[in-house]
């Protein structure tokens, strides 16, 4: 089975979580006040693939959104993780 992979979405994704990282750093992605110190925040996310989707200003399939969003988190969780051995976690 395919996988439908929308490559302006992924794109345009990939620039905007750059762009918000850039300009607000790691702790805009993660959860205020979570049990776990490094939660992500699901609401960040989507924000993070919506204004990619302005961008592009088209309607991808589903499937594609889907990959994006695995892709932004993984990404973020790759970040995280460099982050929590740095400070010893």
């Amino acid at each position: 089975m395919s996988e439908i992979i929308d490559l302006a979405l992924h794109q345009a994704s990939v620039q905007v979580v750059d762009d918000l990282l850039d300009r607000r750093g790691l702790g805009y992605f993660l959860e205020k006040g979570a049990k776990f110190p490094y939660a992500l925040s699901k609401r960040r996310v989507e924000l993070a693939i919506q204004l990619a989707n302005r961008r592009i200003d088209s309607d991808p399939p589903p499937e594609a959104v889907q990959h994006c969003r695995r892709m932004v988190r993984r990404r973020l969780i790759a970040l995280v993780t460099d982050a929590m051995l740095e400070v010893g976690y």
